[in-house]
This record gives C-alpha cells, sequence and structure tokens, in this order.
C-alpha cells in the first residue's frame, strides 16, 4: 500500500494508473492488460503531469514515490504492474486531502473593546458636534445633521426608516424618500470611515447597521453628552435628597456646563426629534432651578436673586421659579419685595389663565405676611419647606372647622 499522505481520490488514482498500465503495455506486448481495456491515450496525462496534478510534490513522505515515477522508463513491466497494483488499492480506501489548506490569521479587533466609535465624543446639548481629537467633524448638510441626531437620540435601538422618512420630511416626503434616505446613510458611512478607515461596508458591519426595517448606530453611551448630562442631573438630584447640598450643586454645575446652546431651534426637526429637544430642554430647566435651590440651602442669596429675577422674566408663568425668588427676597432682608413678586404672580394667573395660583405659593404668601420662623430653615430645600407650609395652612383650616363646628 501507499502512504497514508499519498491516499487520494479514485479518479486521480485511475487516471495515473492509466498511465503506468499504457507505459507497461508498451514494455510488455504480451502482458495481460490490454488496450482494450484501458482509457485511450488521448484521454490520459503524461504521468509526470498526472503525478503534479495529483499530489504535493514537495511532501517529503511522497518524495520516494514520484522519484519511482520519475524512473518509470527504466522500470520492467513486473514493477510498473506492482506499482499499479498499489495505486488501485488506494483508490478504494476514503479519499483525502493531501495537504489542508492553511486557516486564515486570527485578526485582532481594530477597536479597543469592540467600540469602533470609541475615539469620538457625540454632542447634541447645542448644535450637533462630533469631536475627533478635538475637531468637529459633523457634516454641515442639514439633512445628514438630522439622520445622525436622529440616530444618536436612540444609540444601540433600531430606528426605523419610515421614522427617519418622517423627520427629514415632516411636511411631506417626496417618492424618492426611501431612495434618498440611503443615499444619505452612505455618506454618513463614508464620514466613520473617514475617521476609521476601512470599508463603507465594515462601517455597515460594524457602527451602522442595516436592520430590519431601519438602521442601529453603534456608539457607547458615555460618548454622549445628553447621557452624561442625564447621569449628573439624577447624582444631583440624589445629593439633594440625602440634604449634600454642596455636593448637589457641583454635580449640577457640571451638568449645565454640558449646554452650547439651545436644543429647540435646530432647523425642521420632525416630531419625535422636537419631543427629544422639549425633554432636553425641561431636563435643562430643572437641573437650573435645583443646582439655584441648593444654593438658597448653603446661604447664598444675595447671589440666587439676580438669576431667579431673570428666570421669572424668560419664564413669567412658572411657579417654582417665583416660590424660589420670594424666599431668597425675603432671607436677603428685602421681604416687601417678595410679597411684590408674589402680587405680580397673581395678577398674571389671572389675567392670562384665569385661575388663582397653587396652595403652595399661596401657603409661602400668608408665611412670609406672618414672619413664620419656618422661613428661616436653610436645611430644607424649597419643596420640602412649602409641603411643609402646605401642611400648617391645612391643620390650621381644620382647627378653625373644628371651633365653628363644636
Amino acid at each position: 500500500m501507499l502512504p497514508p499522505r499519498l491516499v487520494m481520490p479514485v479518479h486521480d488514482a485511475v487516471t495515473i494508473g492509466s498511465t503506468f498500465a499504457w507505459n507497461s503495455v508498451e514494455a510488455c506486448p504480451d502482458s495481460p492488460w490490454s488496450e482494450s481495456s484501458l482509457p485511450s491515450r488521448n484521454q490520459s496525462p503524461t504521468h509526470s503531469s498526472a503525478v503534479e496534478s495529483a499530489v504535493d510534490p514537495t511532501d517529503s513522505e511522497v518524495g520516494e514515490m514520484i522519484t519511482k515515477f520519475a524512473e518509470l522508463g527504466s522500470m520492467s513491466h513486473e514493477e510498473k504492474l506492482t506499482l499499479l497494483a498499489a495505486l488501485l488499492e488506494s483508490a478504494a480506501e476514503p479519499a483525502t486531502e493531501v495537504r489542508r489548506p492553511e486557516p486564515p490569521p486570527v485578526v485582532p479587533p481594530r477597536h479597543p473593546a469592540g467600540n469602533p466609535l470609541a475615539g469620538l465624543r457625540f454632542e447634541l446639548l447645542g448644535p450637533l458636534v462630533i469631536r475627533h481629537d478635538g475637531v468637529d467633524i459633523a457634516p454641515s448638510a442639514p439633512k445628514l445633521r438630522l439622520v445622525l441626531s436622529a440616530l444618536l437620540f436612540n444609540v444601540n435601538q433600531p430606528v426605523g426608516a419610515s421614522v427617519l422618512v418622517r423627520e427629514l420630511w415632516s411636511t411631506g416626503a417626496p417618492r424618492t424618500a426611501h431612495a434618498t434616505l440611503q443615499t444619505y446613510m452612505f455618506k454618513v458611512r463614508k464620514l466613520f470611515r473617514g475617521v476609521l478607515g476601512g470599508s463603507v461596508e465594515d462601517i455597515a458591519r460594524d457602527v451602522l447597521l442595516t436592520c430590519s426595517g431601519g438602521y442601529t448606530l453603534r456608539v457607547d453611551p458615555k460618548q454622549l453628552d445628553i447621557v452624561e448630562f442625564d447621569e449628573l442631573v439624577t447624582a444631583g438630584t440624589a445629593a439633594m435628597h440625602a440634604g449634600d447640598y454642596e455636593q448637589a450643586g457641583a454635580h449640577l454645575r457640571r451638568s449645565l456646563a454640558l449646554w452650547r446652546g439651545n436644543v429647540v431651534h435646530q432647523g425642521q426637526w420632525g416630531p419625535q426629534l422636537r419631543a427629544q429637544a422639549a425633554r432636553l430642554e425641561e431636563r435643562r430647566f430643572y437641573a437650573y432651578t435645583t443646582r439655584i435651590d441648593a444654593d438658597l440651602c448653603l446661604g447664598r442669596h444675595r447671589e440666587a436673586t439676580s438669576e431667579l429675577a431673570s428666570l421669572v422674566v424668560e419664564h413669567p408663568l412658572h411657579e417654582s421659579a417665583h416660590t424660589m425668588l420670594m424666599l431668597a427676597l425675603h432671607r436677603s432682608g428685602r421681604t416687601p419685595a417678595a410679597l411684590e413678586v408674589y402680587l405680580r404672580f397673581r395678577r398674571r394667573m389671572m389675567n392670562e389663565l384665569g385661575i388663582e395660583p397653587s396652595e403652595r405659593i399661596q401657603a409661602l404668601h400668608l408665611a412670609l405676611l406672618s414672619t413664620d420662623p419656618l422661613l428661616a430653615d436653610l436645611s430644607l430645600t424649597s419643596d420640602m419647606l412649602l409641603d411643609r407650609l402646605v401642611g400648617r395652612v391645612r391643620h390650621g383650616r381644620r382647627l378653625s372647622s373644628s371651633a365653628v363646628t363644636g
């Protein structure tokens, strides 16, 4: 038998064997092998080409056999027939590869922790900015900026193509809307390819994926300023509830410092982006007023007064801003000015909305009139203070009602 590494498919063995048989017939006319039992010479390659096509001539284990093939012309017909029998016997064994192909090398990830966009910073708290090595690489085209904003507000989540079409053409999409959207996605992928290298196909596989009915942008949420903003506001709120007003103020100042302008003035945004912008602006206002509230708890009344005076001008119907301004003025020794703030707010509510101010601000007004000592308690946030004042007013009413009925 042949060595194990020389086992080959039947058709290869027959091809080589046919060549050997023809040489044997020519060398020995009286051989039991006859031309009628062999393939046509025209259908069989020479013995050297057959060997080269069937085995690897560099294989050390078959080197000796190849040498014999090369010396075929000097072999006796008995030796040729013996070699042919060995070939035919090997053909009956299961066919195996002469040499397995080498597996491709394992290519290490091109980006740390599988995050292709690790070096980028995405900023949505103001005009869209995409920073790479300190340089803004965001596209200037309004439609591309809108597409990127929609994807960034929903990172790692599929955004439907129909949703993107509504955002891009809120007043009515053209017939070519979906084809145009695909063009925009190609341009966004080219933008990322310019930073990351590779091909557009790589970006489509690793960064901006086409999913069922839409697209998904893979980004670490920590690379977005809107996520950092939310986390800082949450941390500031928790510190306020814990009574750590210094830490609360620090968190909230950091959150507000992330803003570079208004989100709501971003051109022709669609309904979902406008809703996202409104939510962010509302949370920004909350962070600002809560930071001022922390300052009030730390005794910084005079500093807070000027900020709150501007705030009530910008938001003339915002009750919390007015209550904090009233409290700051009172603690600064300006109680008459605090009472005037209440009267102006009440007139505006009645004139524009036709309703009285809430129970909370009315309770604060009564406390100012009576110079309630609870107003000087700096350990209480404005919300905590108002809740206690409302409780006192309700308790007083119950006592009065009991006295009348009794």
